[in-house]
C-alpha cells in the first residue's frame, strides 16, 4: 500500500517532467499604399498600421501539462510600418493584447487584456473577416474592441460555441463602474453558421459612468467556394440629462468567391446609422487577393463612402466635412 501511495504521489511530477513548452515569435507585416479623393483633395499615403491586416508582433507560448490540459499566453504589440512607431500614443508595449490562460476538458479561461466576446463572434459574420480594419466600420464597432482586466470563458458543446466574459473596472467602492460583461453563442453545422452576442458596460463620460448596451447577431452561409456573410449591431449609450442617448446601428452584407486556391474576389456594403442625430455613413467595397504562398498575399481594394446628416457636420465623425470619398488601396501582406 505504501508503494501504491508513493507512486500516486509521484505521478503528477512525472507528468510535469514530460510537459512540452513552446514559445513562438509571430505576427503580421502589411505594406500598402492608399489613395483617397474627395472635395478636401486627393492624397497618397503609406504611413499606416496596416491596410489588409494590422501590423503586429506576437509572443505566443504554450505548455502541454498532459491529460488534455495546457497553459498558454499571448503578448501582442502593434506598430506603424511607415515610421516604426508603436501604433498608439499611450506608449503601452503590448497594447493589442496581453493575456494568460488555461485549457482543459472544461474549455478555456483567459485573463488579461484581450478581444471582446463581441469581436470574437462578429468576426465570422464580416464578409472580409475583419480584413481592411481601418477602412470598413465593423471591426472598431464591436463594443470596446478589447477589454482590460478581462476574464473570458470559451467552451464548445457539439455544434454550439459559448463565450462569456467579465472585465473588472477597478473603481473602489463601485463594482460596476468601468466594468463590462458579455455573453455570446454560435451554432455551426455544415454550411450554416449563426450567432449573437450581448455586452453591457459602463463608460465614463464627464466623470460619470453611463450604461452602454450592445447587441449583435449575424449569419454566414458557405457553399463550396462561395460565401455569404452579414450582420447587425445596435449599441445604445445612455447620456446624462438633458443630453440625448447615443444610439449607433451598423448593418452589412457581402459575398466572397474563391476563383481558385490562390485568388479570392469579394464585395460588401456597410451602413452606419445614427438615428438620434440623423447621421448616416454608407460604404461599398470590392476586393481581390492573390496568395503567393500560405503566408504571403497581394491585395487590392476600391471603396466609395457617402456621408449624410450629422456625419457631414460633426468633425469628430467626419474631420473634413466631406459628403463623399472614393479610394483604393494596393499592397502586400505577410504572416510570420
Amino acid at each position: 500500500m505504501r508503494r501504491i501511495a508513493l507512486l500516486a504521489a509521484l505521478a503528477p511530477l512525472a507528468g510535469a517532467a514530460h510537459a512540452q513548452t513552446s514559445v513562438t515569435l509571430a505576427g503580421a507585416i502589411d505594406g500598402g499604399i492608399r489613395y483617397t479623393n474627395s472635395k478636401a483633395g486627393s492624397a497618397f499615403s503609406m504611413n499606416s498600421n496596416g491596410l489588409f491586416t494590422s501590423n503586429r508582433l506576437d509572443f505566443v507560448g504554450r505548455e502541454d501539462l498532459g491529460g488534455g490540459y495546457d497553459v498558454h499566453f499571448q503578448l501582442e504589440s502593434g506598430f506603424n510600418l511607415g515610421n516604426g512607431a508603436l501604433d498608439n500614443t499611450s506608449g503601452v508595449l503590448f497594447n493589442r493584447g496581453a493575456y494568460f490562460g488555461m485549457s482543459g476538458w472544461f474549455g478555456t479561461v483567459n485573463l488579461g487584456r484581450q478581444y471582446t466576446v463581441a469581436h470574437d463572434i462578429i468576426y465570422d459574420y464580416d464578409p472580409f473577416n475583419f480584413s481592411y480594419p481601418s477602412i470598413t466600420p465593423v471591426t472598431p464597432a464591436t463594443d470596446g474592441f478589447r477589454f482590460n482586466n478581462d476574464v473570458k470563458y470559451i467552451g464548445s458543446y457539439g455544434p454550439v460555441n459559448f463565450r462569456a466574459e467579465n472585465s473588472f473596472g477597478g473603481v473602489a467602492g463601485d463594482f460596476n463602474a468601468g466594468s463590462a460583461r458579455g455573453v455570446g453563442m454560435q451554432y455551426k453545422s455544415g454550411w450554416l453558421n449563426v450567432g449573437g452576442v450581448y455586452e453591457y458596460r459602463t463608460v465614463q463620460v464627464n466623470n460619470v459612468y453611463q450604461p452602454d448596451n450592445f447587441v449583435a447577431f449575424g449569419a454566414e452561409l458557405v457553399f463550396g467556394s462561395l460565401r455569404f456573410a452579414g450582420g447587425y449591431m445596435n449599441e445604445n449609450q445612455n447620456s446624462a440629462e438633458p443630453a440625448a442617448d447615443v444610439r449607433t446601428l451598423n448593418y452589412w452584407g457581402g459575398v466572397t468567391y474563391d476563383v481558385n486556391p490562390f485568388m479570392r474576389l469579394g464585395g460588401a456594403y456597410y451602413i452606419t446609422d445614427l438615428p438620434n442625430s440623423g447621421g448616416k455613413r454608407s460604404q461599398g467595397i470590392v476586393s481581390v487577393t492573390y496568395s503567393l504562398s500560405k503566408r504571403t498575399r497581394l491585395y487590392a481594394e476600391a471603396d466609395y463612402t457617402k456621408f449624410s446628416g450629422s456625419y457631414i457636420t460633426n468633425k469628430t465623425l467626419n474631420p473634413n466635412n466631406i459628403p463623399h470619398q472614393s479610394a483604393f488601396s494596393v499592397g502586400i501582406n505577410h504572416l510570420f
